[in-house]
């Protein structure tokens, strides 16, 4: 009669099972998903079919069977037949859903979502159907990207998503990239850089949603990019939603005013006029930023108080010089006044360009949901009437640095 097996001969039966699911599991896809069967999708459009009203679905598809880089298909160096190292395809569906399978049955692989930079927005589909649709759909597809930066773009959104780059291949990858360079150097555009950020505002009480803007400035393609072409997007400004529809549009000023009202600015740039002069100038990049904004609500009265501050420094300095007594407090506290009411006008224009299209994009509804929430509960349903009445009293501070170190402005002997 056979004893009970010992630990070593338990440890090799296991080796052989987890043998045999190697065989099964070790080689190829599981799913046959190979990757020559699959198209990666980096950018996704969407628009509106112009006979049919249906949503249109623009998808660029990278090109594996490109060669070179696009600068080089674009010149025509590098051998005659080389093809674009992306493809953009379209189809129309009632739902957001059909359009993509509708794409599917166009191309030659099976579409792939998960590697999406950006999501595009007609300024047509956000004005008349509204951008929920779109939201909903990839809200609940998993493959979608929630880092995917959403854009709405003025002009003819296929062009825009056929042309070519100057220094990438890869037009979703381009227009992520100018984003992040944008935010990170200046303040002309609004921080939602990301799905996750959409749905963020949504999802807050008084609070509207605002998408960075694209101006379709030149058409790129074939012979278009030479030393010296043009990037065929202008990313600067905003676009002001009320629910999912678009309303209006903040310029690059209105915009910054809009950043400083929230707390997003990181850096800022000025060109400030000299005290005492109205055609030299000076500059400053403001580094350092604080915002912090109050409710009030006193006998039923609610005002909101901004309090902003800001420090930069002297870039260059092209005034007249002053007399080295005059380089007191007195001089170094007109160019921080000058400094102050530079970023105030902004903060003022961007609130009254939102009072007039009647949309509380800073999310002043919101901080009142906070802080006040039974005052909000009787003003919530009317309040896209009261915001634009509202006061709000802003206080800006701004602090100057390095004004010291070279009194004189540089001369040439």
């Amino acid at each position: 009669m056979r004893g009970p097996m010992s630990f070593n001969s338990y440890k090799k039966i296991i080796y052989l099972l987890l043998l045999v699911l190697t065989l099964f599991y070790g080689a190829g896809c599981r799913d046959r998903r190979e990757p020559d069967l699959l198209g990666i999708v980096t950018v996704i459009g969407f628009d509106l079919d112009p006979q049919t009203g249906y949503i249109k679905m623009l998808a660029s598809v990278a090109n594996p069977s490109s060669g070179g880089s696009s600068q080089d298909q674009s010149s025509g160096s590098g051998g005659g037949g080389q093809k674009p190292p992306f493809w953009v395809v379209e189809a129309a569906g009632r739902t957001v859903f059909q359009a993509s399978k509708n794409l599917e049955v166009i191309s030659s692989r099976e579409l792939r979502w998960s590697h999406v930079d950006v999501i595009l927005f007609s300024e047509k589909l956000a004005r008349e159907r509204g951008i929920g649709p779109v939201l909903d759909y990839f809200d609940r597809e998993r493959q979608s990207r929630p880092i995917s930066v959403p854009l709405v773009v003025q002009g003819d959104l296929k062009k825009f998503m056929e042309s070519m780059y100057p220094l990438e291949q890869n037009s979703g990858t381009a227009l992520a990239k100018q984003v992040r360079s944008i935010r990170l150097e200046s303040a002309r555009i609004p921080e939602t850089d990301s799905l996750i950020k959409v749905f963020g505002n949504l999802a807050r009480p008084g609070k509207e949603v605002v998408l960075p803007l694209v101006k379709f400035v030149t058409e790129g393609g074939e012979g278009s990019l030479g030393t010296g072409a043009p990037n065929p997007a202008k990313i600067s400004g905003s676009a002001l939603f009320k629910g999912d529809k678009l309303l209006d549009f903040f310029n690059e000023r209105e915009t910054a005013g809009y950043l400083w009202l929230t707390g997003n600015v990181d850096i800022a740039t000025y060109v400030i006029r000299c005290p005492g002069s109205e055609e030299d100038f000076f500059s400053v990049e403001v580094d350092q930023t604080a915002t912090e904004i109050k409710s009030l609500l006193k006998d039923g009265k609610l005002r909101f108080q901004v309090s902003v501050q800001a420090e930069g420094r002297m870039q260059d300095f092209n005034c007249e010089n002053p007399p080295r007594s005059q380089w007191d407090e007195e001089f170094i506290a007109a160019l921080n006044r000058r400094l102050a009411t530079a970023i105030r006008n902004q903060m003022e224009m961007s609130l009254d360009k939102a009072r007039q299209a009647g949309v509380d994009v800073f999310g002043l509804g919101n901080l009142l949901y906070r802080t006040h929430p039974v005052k909000w509960k009787e003003l919530e349903g009317r309040w896209g009437e009261i915001f634009p009445t509202v006061a709000v009293d802003i206080e800006v501070q701004a602090i100057i640095r390095r004004h010291g170190l070279v009194l004189d402005r540089f001369k040439i002997n």
